[in-house]
């Protein structure tokens, strides 16, 4: 009996892994028929947001490498099959370059140039200035038309601050997690734990700098005050990135032109 039930689960187990090998050569069959379709089909079948991408890239293109329209449109036409593709297995053409259309078109103007990475703490700094600004500003610009409001039920500076800078370095991280490397992503189980865990971090760090014994050194400034430190940050981060040649999004980690 024992027999039979284990030579059950073997046939079992042997047809899906049969059923997974079927699936898989369709897969691939399909991709590898994507390879070898007229561009003009290839364009029809771009989701949404690959046609935005395409479209933006074929305008760089034409500005930055003073091509025609034709010309830009060739360009774009070698890409097009493995746009598709990596569509057909969720990951939009920004993801699977890891660069925005303007990245991308200095990188195919330009393909003898060297690229390296943004490294990390660049990103990150880069990201933490980019939120204080935004975080600041904001409840500056909160605070001067809540004039009834009383200012003990503001956030703190200090609050204010730290919290918007770790969001940053999070935010920076977080495109880190989501995004292939070596062709694996992290699992989605330990992606929601680290973002649970963030978050009850930084509900913590507010209610320790809510107490009363902290206030002497989280002080709730005026909106106005709020609004130049805003931009102090944001001309800080315009200068950092100035500084380090960096590009495009804070967040996305693609390759900078050396």
């Amino acid at each position: 009996m024992a027999e039979k039930e284990q030579e059950k689960n073997n046939s079992n187990i042997n047809a899906e892994k049969q059923e997974k090998l079927k699936k898989q050569s369709e897969v691939d069959a399909k991709d590898e028929e994507l390879k070898n379709e007229d561009p003009k089909t290839l364009r029809q079948k771009l989701s949404n947001k690959n046609q935005d991408y395409v479209f933006r890239l074929e305008k760089e293109l034409q500005r930055q490498g003073s091509l025609s329209h034709e010309e830009a449109v060739a360009m774009t036409d070698g890409l097009l099959s493995e746009i598709v593709i990596a569509q057909r297995h969720g990951q939009p053409a920004n993801g699977l370059y890891l660069a925005s259309p303007k990245i991308k078109a200095e990188e195919m103007l330009h393909p003898e140039q060297k690229t390296v990475e943004t490294p990390f703490w660049q990103r990150a700094v880069d990201g933490a200035l980019l939120y204080l600004a935004i975080f600041v500003g904001l409840f500056g610009v909160i605070a001067l038309f809540e004039t009834k409001q009383p200012q003990n039920s503001q956030m703190g500076i200090l609050t204010l601050a730290s919290v918007g800078i770790l969001m940053g370095v999070f935010m920076v991280k977080y495109n880190d997690w989501v995004m292939p490397k070596n062709g694996q992503r992290i699992g989605l189980p330990k992606l929601l734990l680290s973002g649970l865990g963030i978050a009850v971090a930084l509900f913590i760090w507010i209610w320790i700098l809510s107490l009363p014994a902290i206030r002497v050194i989280n002080p709730v400034l005026p909106g106005a005050v709020d609004i130049v430190i805003a931009a102090i940050a944001y001309g800080a981060r315009y200068l950092f990135r100035q500084h380090y040649h960096i590009t495009g999004s804070s967040f996305a980690s693609h390759p900078q032109r050396k």
